[in-house]
This record gives C-alpha cells, structure tokens and sequence, in this order.
C-alpha cells in the first residue's frame, strides 16, 4: 500500500521597514532579543515547517533575520509600504523563491507569544480537515457596532432578540498565524479562500503587537506564561 507523501511546508514572514506607531517595531527589544526573532525561532522549531524566508524591504531586518538563520528575500520598493498588503509580499516571495510547496504558512512577526507548538497544531488541522486555507483566532463575545451615515448598526447580533453573553460565541482573527494551499494564493492573491478553516488560540497568546501599550502587555504575559 502506497503511503501518502508528506505535504511541504514554506514559512513567508512579511516584515516591511518603516513602521509608523512604533519606529523600528519589526526588530525593537523584545524579552531580549529582536521582536522577529520569536517568530523565526517558532518557525525553525516546527514539525511542519520545511523552509522560513523572511520578505522585507530594509536591510537591517533582512541582516538581523539571517543572523537568527532565517532565509531572506529582498523586497522591492513598489511592494512595500502600508498600504501593500502582506498577500501581495507573500505571492511575491513564494515566486522569488521558486520551489514548489503544498502549503504557506504567513506568520507575522508582532505576534511573539505565538509558538512552534500553535503552529504545529494549527498546520495539522488544514491537513486532518483538507480546508484550502486558515486563521488563527480567539473566541470573543463582544457585541460589536458600527457606524452607517449618521448612525450606528449592531453588526454580530440581533439586538432587539438580544443574547445572554453566555451563549455568544464569536471568533476574532487574531494574525499570529495564516496557512493557505498555494494554489489558493496563486489563483486569489489572498492568504485566505475556498474551503477556510480556524485554529482557536488562547487569549494570553492571541497578542498582535500595534502599539507601545500592546507591547507591554506582550511582554508582561511573556514573563509570566
């Protein structure tokens, strides 16, 4: 009986100079080390993971994460920047890179509590399930609105029929990690499509990094997990 080949995994972590909110964000000191440095340990220390490439348009990140023996790819300028989306930088490093791989796993390299282990369990359910793509999140049970001319909308719940929080169960994407099948990507140049799967993260884990209080918060439960 034939056995079924193990699928391949590439790691893209998109890390774009430059950054507004916080100066330096993708390598200022994290516990000690470069923030990135959490991600790329987390992706060389997966089960899953065949290849970790680093796509960024600044030299220093691009030197610092070949230091930590990350691979790296070279951005170009037209591809970076806030407004680029991290689909468009992946689709771009996974060409550059030209090898063939079944999966992709984005992993951003603000989320540092994220571990081998997340990324392990998250990859093992795309491949258990056979969804095309998935997200990390955290369960949530806000009520959520939003603002529609000059007034506002209930968006995930019924309030005139309104729910006791106990019995909520919403999911927030929580960017630590995405997997999508390449051809996913290719067709869509989208992280996410067809078939979407979720792999449920803890909360004291679920930390994507935007400003210096997320920072700190990071580090606190970092000390402490």
């Amino acid at each position: 009986m034939k056995k079924n080949k193990k699928p391949s995994f590439l790691a893209i972590i998109p890390a774009r100079g430059n950054s507004k909110r916080i100066k330096n964000k993708n390598i200022i000191n994290f516990n000690g080390k470069p923030l990135i440095y959490w991600t790329i340990l987390a992706a060389l220390k997966s089960k899953y993971i065949d290849e970790v490439y680093v796509t960024s348009d600044d030299k220093r990140i691009l030197e610092i994460s070949n230091q930590y023996e990350a691979k790296t790819i070279a951005r170009p300028k037209n591809l970076s920047g806030p407004v680029i989306h991290g689909d468009i930088a992946m689709k771009h490093a996974y060409l550059k890179i030209n090898k063939k791989f079944d999966y992709i796993i984005m992993l951003q390299p603000t989320c540092p509590l994220r571990t081998s282990k997340n990324i392990d369990e998250a990859a093992k359910i795309i491949v258990i399930k056979n969804y095309d793509s998935l997200l990390s999140v955290n369960t949530d049970t806000s009520f959520m609105w939003k603002k529609e001319k000059n007034f506002y909308k209930s968006t995930n719940y019924n309030f005139k029929k309104r729910p006791r929080k106990q019995d909520v169960k919403f999911y927030k994407e929580n960017g630590a990690i995405y997997i999508t099948k390449t051809k996913i990507l290719l067709k869509n140049n989208n992280r996410l499509g067809g078939k979407i799967g979720i792999y449920n993260m803890r909360d004291e884990v679920s930390f994507d990094i935007d400003t210096l209080s997320d920072l700190k918060i990071a580090e606190y439960y970092f000390k402490n997990k």
